[in-house]
């Protein structure tokens, strides 16, 4: 039987490498994203070809080659280097251009925010080709190694375990260093060993010394040598130097709306923080924003809900100290017209103090962060031991911010499939960057830097997630509409409606009929002064009726022209 077999490698062939693209390859819509791309107006650095040196490499080019990389998982310049040498998806894409790897590398360091800006063009795309909606944002992180090895990563605890062993192994060579001196066949060699051992040992006592001085004066309760944004974070029972991504994510499409990194070892600070980055990006406010336990912030979810968001975030489970769930928190019935609470029991408590605390160490002055309830009926209630263990009896804290959190609490309540949804949305991005593209680990190191990396890889889910939803054919379509027809429009309108524009254009007509009307006058005369009759004098005055109907008919046509260009205009800058 015949094996399946090839042609000739030493065959000549015509064919072009337009050839080996296929229609949907996704290479072909980062194409035509990037050319449609105004590079500079984005940020880019741009560099004069005419300039004297070597000649650069368009930075189209160099954006078209991260994209292709990081949309399939190649991250490193020198191998971004080589691929485009030999993969021919990347000659076709880069017409045969090879950078070289620093050149590569550069280009994400000299343009950190223009990456943002290619993001956010990319994500009003996708709303403008009706790929999300805005209806339902899920906000999620996920922690993502840095470039720090645990070796270059220092704790107080961690530090003041290295002094005591610095100190012991200080006190072992110097007790070495005595038997050796007060013996009588004492080795020199030994001795000076032992010197150079405990002098060692005490330039490495000093530097960690200087280095826990320098984290107390700094309020540091850790420190990365290498990357000093990176932090310890625990995630799924493991603990490792890492960054904390935050995506936004659309609900009809789970596409990538939004994106940061952050320091901070869990998600408590960041909904306010997403949900404005989400609005910005989409420029209209998501009908309801959804989180996961880890974001619940009383002040944050207010602040949210002041945006006119509808905030569904889980709320903690309540506890006591007796750790009896019968006389939790949640138990106990808050009645606003007597600002009393009412235990299981019927007992009443009755407001106390107000709770305050400064912001930061610097403030003057203590803001109110809750109101506190207490119960002077404890030592008589059949339950006391059981409620509360406390000689003062039970006290309930009432949240600064408690009517906005029962009003969230019962949405949340009547409406459980919004968190159901959170899961079904958000964890398919994350399972497509961590395990189909293999994105577990950042390259970079600085927080700028991460974020510039953090946003590719967002983009490039966002590019490889879009091509699996919609043929190039309708892409190819979406994007021509809205980088080419919808500018032009929003120029036009905008620029023909300044008043100084408007202004020459009347003057313009009003000078061409007033020219009309003076040669139709200056015949008028010439015939008046040869020979005048009524027919001449009634097609004078029937033509001169017309140029005026239509001078008037031309302004209000006009007025019409303008008034729905105006109305376009909104519309498109609003949706």
């Amino acid at each position: 039987m015949a094996y399946i077999s090839g042609f000739d490698r030493n065959q000549s062939f015509l064919f072009s490498l337009n050839d080996f693209i296929s229609d949907n390859n996704p290479v072909r819509l980062i194409d035509l994203f990037v050319d449609l791309l105004d590079l500079p107006s984005l940020g880019f650095i741009s560099h004069s070809p005419s300039s004297p040196g070597q000649r650069p490499y368009r930075s189209s080019d160099l954006l078209k080659l991260h994209l292709y990389g990081y949309v399939n998982g190649i991250r490193s310049s020198r191998k971004l280097a080589a691929e485009s040498s030999r993969n021919v998806e990347l000659m076709w894409l880069l017409n045969n251009v090879s950078p070289a790897k620093s050149c590569i590398s550069d280009f994400i360091r000299l343009n950190k925010s223009p990456i943002h800006n290619v993001f956010k063009k990319f994500v009003d795309f996708l709303k403008f080709a009706d790929f999300v909606d805005a209806k339902a944002c899920v906000i999620d992180g996920s922690k993502i190694r840095a470039q720090n090895s645990r070796n270059k990563f220092f704790s107080i605890k961690k530090i003041d375990a290295t002094i005591s062993f610095f100190n012991s192994q200080i006190d072992k060579y110097i007790s070495a260093l005595q038997s050796a001196e007060s013996s009588v066949d004492s080795d020199p060699d030994a001795i000076i060993s032992f010197n150079q051992s405990i002098s060692h040992y005490k330039d490495k006592l000093a530097q960690f010394h200087s280095l826990k001085d320098s984290m107390i004066s700094n309020s540091l309760s850790q420190v990365s040598i290498t990357d000093p944004d990176s932090r310890m974070m625990s995630s799924h029972g493991n603990s490792d130097i890492s960054f904390n991504l935050q995506t936004s994510v659309d609900s009809k499409n789970s596409l990538i709306v939004a994106n940061d990194v952050v320091s901070d070892i869990n998600d408590s600070n960041q909904l306010l923080n997403m949900v404005s980055k989400t609005i910005d990006n989409l420029h209209c406010v998501p009908s309801a924003s959804i989180a996961d336990m880890g974001y619940f912030n009383s002040k944050l979810i207010a602040d949210c809900e002041a945006l006119h968001t509808h905030v569904f975030v889980k709320r903690p489970k309540s506890k006591n100290a007796t750790n009896d769930s019968r006389f939790s928190c949640d138990k106990f019935s808050f009645l606003p017209d007597k600002n009393i609470y009412i235990c299981p029991a019927g007992h009443e408590l009755h407001f106390s103090r107000n709770l305050t605390k400064k912001k930061s160490p610097l403030d003057s002055h203590a803001s109110i962060v809750g109101f506190e309830y207490s119960c002077s009926d404890c030592f008589h209630c059949p339950f006391f031991g059981k409620c509360t263990t406390s000689l003062a009896g039970r006290k309930i804290t009432r949240n600064f911010f408690q009517d906005i959190l029962d009003v969230v609490q019962k949405r949340f309540d009547d409406n459980p499939h919004m968190y159901t949804l959170r899961k079904c949305v958000v964890e398919h991005p994350f399972g497509t960057i961590k395990r189909s593209l293999g994105y577990t680990y950042f390259l970079r190191r600085g927080l700028d830097s991460v974020r510039a990396e953090a946003t590719l890889i967002c983009l490039a889910y966002d590019i490889k997630r879009v091509c699996n939803i919609a043929p190039f054919s309708f892409l190819k379509d979406k994007l021509k509409e809205f980088f080419l027809f919808l500018p032009f429009f929003l120029f036009f309108s905008l620029h023909f409606l300044k008043k100084q524009n408007l202004h020459i254009f009347f003057f313009f007509v009003d000078f061409v009929f007033d020219f009309i009307y003076f040669l139709l006058f200056y015949f008028f005369l010439l015939l008046d002064s040869l020979s005048l009759t009524v027919s001449t004098v009634l097609l004078f005055f029937i033509i001169f009726i017309f140029l005026l109907f239509f001078r008037s008919l031309l302004y209000f046509t006009l007025f019409l022209f303008l008034l729905s260009m105006l109305l376009i205009t909104i519309f498109l800058i609003l949706f």
